[in-house]
């Protein structure tokens, strides 16, 4: 074993595929001993599931599993959370608002880091799954009063510029008549 990481020369050479002299030779961060026998992935492949990490890292940063490319099921890579999105990729609701990050970055266009994509004190997926107004926009109605104020505060509705059909916006009604 000339390079001391655990496997016989002859089976680095007749059987893995990996050089006797490098303990690891795909450059991973896990020797290729450990490879094979901890955590079966490829010691001649830095990244075994394919999804931006490598396998090292996964192991020994993300805590992720190497051969599972979206350890979290929220469909998106484990390297896309990482790299592009800096969301978590144990945890498939990186900032608890409800979507999964996968949803906020595939389908809502939401910031899957930001509970509170608009700032409008509400969080993305009330906005979403509870009150129906856009978590893009802070305003879902046009009416002047932020969504969340109007759920929160005011006992208007965030999805009806004039909550009570009386010709008058309801932020004008807040706003301007008390």
């Amino acid at each position: 074993d000339s390079d001391g990481d655990g496997l016989s020369d002859p089976d680095e050479l007749n059987v893995h595929g990996t050089t006797p002299t490098t303990a690891d030779r795909d450059g991973d961060g896990l020797s290729d001993y450990t490879e094979l026998n901890a955590h079966g992935t490829s010691p001649t492949n830095a990244d075994s599931d394919g999804d931006g990490l490598s396998d090292g890292a996964e192991v020994n940063t993300h805590a992720t599993d190497p051969l599972d490319a979206d350890g979290d099921d929220d469909g998106l890579s484990d390297g896309a959370e990482v790299n592009v999105h800096g969301t978590s990729p144990g945890n498939p609701d990186s900032d608890a608002d409800g979507l999964s990050d996968g949803a906020e970055v595939t389908t809502h266009a939401t910031n899957p880091g930001d509970a509170d994509s608009d700032d409008d004190a509400l969080s993305d997926g009330a906005e979403v799954g509870t009150y129906a107004t856009d978590p893009l926009d802070a305003d879902s109605d046009d009416d002047g009063l932020s969504d969340g104020p109007e759920v929160l505060l005011h006992g208007t509705s965030p999805t009806d510029a004039d909550s009570e059909d009386d010709g008058l916006p309801d932020g004008d009604e807040l706003n301007l008549y008390g």
